[in-house]
C-alpha cells in the first residue's frame, strides 16, 4: 500500500469517512471522496473556444479565460475576457476588451505591481494570421480593464511571427520559454519580466536555452525551480509532441535534464499541485493524442505517476489551478478531430479531510 502524501497530525481520530470541504460540496455532494479527488463538469463557458490562456485569480477568486478564438476563421477572435465564479458556477463576459484581435497563444501569469495584482499575457496572434503580436498586456480583474505595457513589449518576437512557448511565474516574475516561429520552426531562447523593475527595462534575456526548441509547452514552477515537461516540436512542416523535460534554475540561470514525461504531448498547460507536484494535463496532437490523462511529476524523487484523468480528451484549453485548495479548471479546447471547438468546463476538487488535502503517492488510491 502506498502512504498519502500529507496526514492531518491526529490521524487515530480520524473515522473512515472523507469529509469534503464544504467550499467544495456542491460539487461532491455525498460529503465523501477518495483520495486524491475527483473532475466534475461545470457549467459550459458561453462559447466554445479554443487556445486562450487561463489564469485563476487569487484576490477575488475568479478563474479567467483570456483571449482564445471559437474557430479557426478570421474574425473568431474573443476581444473580452470570460469570468467563471466557481462558488455560483456562472460565467459572465466582461466588459473590458482587448484592443486588437491578436489574443490567441498567449502565455502569461499573475504578477503583482507595486501591491496591486494583475493577470499579465504576452505575446499572441489573430485567428488565420501568420503573423503575432510582441505586446504585454496586463488584466486588472477588480478594476475590469486592460492596458498595454507599451514601454515592455516582449523581446522574444522581433521578427513579428514568433508565438510565446510557455511560462510560469516563480518570486512574482514571469519565466517564458521557448516560441514558434510561425511556419517556420520552435526556438529555445528564455527571457525573464520583473514587474518590480522600472517602465522599459522589465525583460532580460537569459542566458540558458532550452536544449531543444519547443513550442506549446507545459510549464509549472514548485519550489524553486521551473519545470518544463513536454511541447511542440516542428520540422516547417508538422508540429510534434515531444517528451523531453528539464528544470530550470532561474537563480543561477541552469537548466538541466529531468526524467521525462512518459506520454509525448503539447497545446496544453501544467499546473503545480498542493504538495509540489507538477500536473501535466492532456493535451498532444500526434495519436495516440490528444489525450485527457494526467501526468504527475514529483521533483523530489524525479518521477513520474499518473494522476485523476478528466472526462474530454482534447487539447488548446485554458487551465489553472488555485494554489490554496488545489482546485484545477479546464475549459473549452480542440476536441479529437483537432478541428471542433468546445465549450466545456471541468473542475478537479481534491479529496479533504478536516481541511486538510489527501493525495494519495502514485495517485490511484491504493
Amino acid at each position: 500500500m502506498r502512504f498519502a502524501r500529507f496526514l492531518i497530525p491526529a490521524l487515530s481520530m480520524l473515522t473512515t469517512t472523507f469529509v469534503v470541504n464544504a467550499a467544495h460540496a456542491g460539487i461532491q455532494p455525498h460529503g465523501v471522496c477518495t483520495p486524491p479527488g475527483a473532475w466534475a463538469m461545470r457549467a459550459d463557458v458561453p462559447s466554445p473556444e479554443v487556445r486562450s490562456w487561463g489564469a485563476f485569480f487569487p484576490s477575488n477568486g475568479m478563474f479567467y479565460l483570456l483571449g482564445g478564438r471559437a474557430s479557426g476563421d478570421a474574425g473568431s477572435d474573443f476581444l473580452q475576457p470570460f469570468e467563471y465564479d466557481p462558488s455560483l458556477d456562472t460565467w459572465t463576459t466582461k466588459a473590458a476588451t482587448f484592443a486588437d484581435s491578436q489574443v490567441n497563444n498567449m502565455v502569461g501569469g499573475v504578477l503583482d505591481f507595486g501591491g496591486t495584482p494583475y493577470i499579465v499575457v504576452v505575446g499572441g496572434s489573430a485567428a488565420g494570421a501568420t503573423t503575432a503580436t510582441s505586446e504585454v498586456r496586463t488584466y486588472d480583474p477588480i478594476a475590469d480593464q486592460l492596458t498595454t505595457l507599451d514601454q515592455d513589449p516582449w523581446p522574444g518576437n522581433a521578427s513579428g511571427t514568433i508565438l510565446p512557448g510557455g511560462a510560469a511565474v516563480l518570486d512574482n516574475k514571469l519565466y517564458v520559454f521557448g516560441g514558434f516561429d510561425i511556419n517556420v520552426g520552435m526556438i529555445d531562447t528564455i527571457y525573464r519580466f520583473d514587474p518590480a523593475q522600472a517602465a522599459g527595462s522589465r525583460w532580460t534575456t537569459m542566458t540558458a536555452t532550452l536544449p531543444v526548441p519547443l513550442g506549446y509547452i507545459p510549464v509549472a514552477a514548485s519550489g524553486s525551480l521551473i519545470y518544463i515537461t513536454g511541447g511542440s516540436g516542428y520540422d516547417g512542416t508538422t508540429i510534434t509532441d515531444n517528451s523531453d523535460s528539464f528544470s530550470y534554475d532561474p537563480v543561477a540561470d541552469t537548466i538541466a535534464p529531468i526524467s521525462p514525461i512518459p506520454r509525448p504531448t503539447g497545446e496544453t498547460r501544467a499546473i503545480t499541485q498542493l504538495d509540489g507536484s507538477v500536473w501535466v494535463l492532456g493535451g498532444g496532437r500526434v495519436d495516440p493524442n490528444p489525450s485527457n490523462e494526467v501526468d504527475v511529476y514529483t521533483p523530489a524523487t524525479d518521477t513520474w505517476s499518473l494522476g485523476p484523468p478528466f472526462s474530454t480528451v482534447r487539447r488548446n484549453f485554458g487551465a489553472d489551478v488555485d494554489p490554496a485548495t488545489g482546485d484545477i479548471w479546464a475549459a473549452g479546447g480542440y476536441d479529437v478531430d483537432g478541428l471542433t471547438s468546445l465549450s466545456i468546463n471541468e473542475q478537479f476538487t481534491p479529496c479533504t479531510i478536516q481541511d486538510d488535502t489527501i493525495f494519495a503517492d502514485g495517485f490511484d488510491g491504493s
